[in-house]
């Protein structure tokens, strides 16, 4: 895909409970990014930080299982705000997305507040990591149903023996059915928590996340056909 090499940036300020603060370059406008709006590929979702990847962060670093050792990876990263909040717990964190500007930027994100993670541009549709995952983050990405059944394979492939999913949604119901068919899959969800999110300068004051924890069963059926 072709890199975007120069456009503007803004800095975001993101405080997580107990006083830390945390700073990222997004874009300043995402529709000076548009080249073609009927290319799916192109639409440039990952130049700024979403509510629901702002839920995700939140309850990862609230969560104590996320701590030293664990391996996370995070698919359609973006610009890397829950990633990177793992990063900042001492997880050892891979960045994943097919889009190499925002590679570049959550790369430059991480260094900007001082943690190392690994970046991995891979497109689901041709994914071909094979590393095993304590954690796989999925940040408002489950909504288009052609794409759905390629995340379904790499959470078969990529996650560790009684590795969690976690995957952050707006409620959406598309998002709602991809789960209900993760439980027919022997993708068994364990958790449902919701995290309310107040932001300012956005469409709505205030979002309430859904957070899906899953599982695999140990009798795991085959991936989801794509």
């Amino acid at each position: 895909m072709e890199k975007q090499e120069h456009f503007r940036k803004k800095e975001v300020v993101v405080n997580l409970q107990g006083g830390q603060e945390l700073k990222f370059l997004v874009a300043e406008d995402i529709e000076e990014l548009i080249t073609d709006i009927s290319d799916e590929d192109k639409v440039p979702c990952w130049a700024d930080i979403w509510p629901a990847a702002y839920g995700l962060a939140y309850y990862l670093w609230d969560n104590p299982e996320i701590t030293t050792g664990k391996q996370v990876i995070e698919l359609g990263a973006g610009i890397g705000l829950p990633g990177i909040v793992c990063a900042q717990k001492g997880v050892r964190v891979t960045l994943s997305d097919f889009n190499p500007t925002a590679m570049d930027l959550a790369g430059e994100n991480a260094r900007l507040n001082g943690v190392e993670v690994e970046l991995l541009q891979e497109d689901w549709r041709s994914f071909q990591c094979r590393k095993l995952f304590d954690y796989i983050l999925a940040s408002d990405i489950i909504f288009d149903p052609k794409l759905n059944p390629f995340l379904g394979q790499i959470f078969y492939r990529n996650l560790k023996p009684g590795g969690r999913i976690l995957i952050a949604h707006p409620d959406r119901k598309v998002t709602r059915e991809f789960v209900e068919d993760c439980n027919r899959y022997n993708l068994w969800e364990r958790e449902r928590e919701i995290w309310t999110v107040e932001l300012s300068d956005t469409l709505l004051p205030r979002y309430d996340i859904v957070i899906n924890s899953l599982e695999a069963g140990l009798d795991a059926d085959p991936p989801f056909s794509v």
